[in-house]
């Protein structure tokens, strides 16, 4: 049987920007992060133009992960999720001048997908034949602190054929402390195979009991040489190792390893390493 998902994660330097392409082709697009002319993507979301963006999350309202947000009708997706614990005039508020028309594209978007999901829309993520078997669920607290955007930031784990992907936005140790107590949450991540670390990895953001928890064959950090008091030695230790282009990692980062591919479900190819294949582009 083949059952295979790709997911990309994209170098954007500080932010975040994850393409996922479903086994039935559908694609899942996590933040709106853009790339630099050094790292050659410059809009991520444009690749995109002509593909079936079925489901899109916008795990918060910061720059690093909406920069990219005026290319969003290029290819509106069918399915919006966001924080909506935070309303637009929270995400207005001190918004300097020059971001400013990104910030009040967001609001409009907001406005605009207000019609709630039904179990029978086609794109519904409840319903794992709408993605080809792929799983996906969702996980944010609205109780923090609303001084602290970050917090509030979705979490999604992928799961297909016994391989468990664990995506995080900007989560602090606050929000994670919260989650950490809800039992699906824990269920939901607990032993997986790939994690996208959250906040770019960095020390505010390192959580030991959720990392613990996790059990990451491997993590991946999207950051940039700008990023300060990484964890990545942290990562590097809790995670318990995979073969990337032929050699054993623990941890890559954009910033080193560039636009990194997880393949990840089941195939008769020889070639992949069991049901999860990772490759770099650098």
């Amino acid at each position: 049987m083949v059952s295979l998902a790709t997911m990309t994660v994209w170098d954007v330097q500080l932010g975040l920007a994850i393409h996922v392409k479903a086994p039935n082709g559908k694609y899942i697009v996590i933040d709106l992060g853009t790339g630099t002319y050094e790292s050659g993507n410059i809009s991520p979301l444009a690749k995109r133009r002509y593909d079936n963006i079925a489901y899109m999350i916008l795990t918060h309202p910061h720059l690093d992960h909406i920069d990219d947000i005026l290319n969003f009708d290029l290819n509106s997706p069918k399915i919006l999720h966001r924080a909506k614990a935070l309303g637009n005039d929270e995400v207005m508020k001190d918004v300097r001048y020059c971001d400013k028309a990104k910030f009040e594209k967001y609001c409009e978007i907001n406005n605009r997908y207000n019609s709630p999901v039904t179990p029978q829309n086609e794109n519904y993520t409840g319903n794992l034949d709408n993605y080809g078997g792929l799983g996906i669920q969702t996980f944010s607290t609205s109780v923090c602190d609303h001084s602290n955007f970050n917090n509030f930031s979705t979490i999604t784990v992928f799961t297909l054929s016994m391989i468990k992907i664990v995506v995080c936005g900007d989560n602090e140790t606050e929000s994670l402390d919260v989650l950490m107590r809800q039992r699906d949450f824990k269920s939901a991540v607990e032993n997986a195979d790939v994690l996208v670390a959250p906040h770019h990895g960095r020390e505010s953001a390192y959580h030991s009991d959720f990392v613990s928890l996790v059990n990451p064959r491997i993590t991946i950090i999207s950051d940039t040489a700008k990023t300060n008091a990484s964890a990545s030695d942290k990562y590097t230790h809790n995670s318990r190792g995979f073969k990337v282009d032929g050699a054993t990692r623990y941890c890559l980062t954009t910033r080193k390893d560039g636009n990194i591919d997880v393949v990840f479900g089941e195939s008769d190819n020889s070639n992949y390493y069991g049901t999860l294949y990772i490759t770099t582009s650098k």
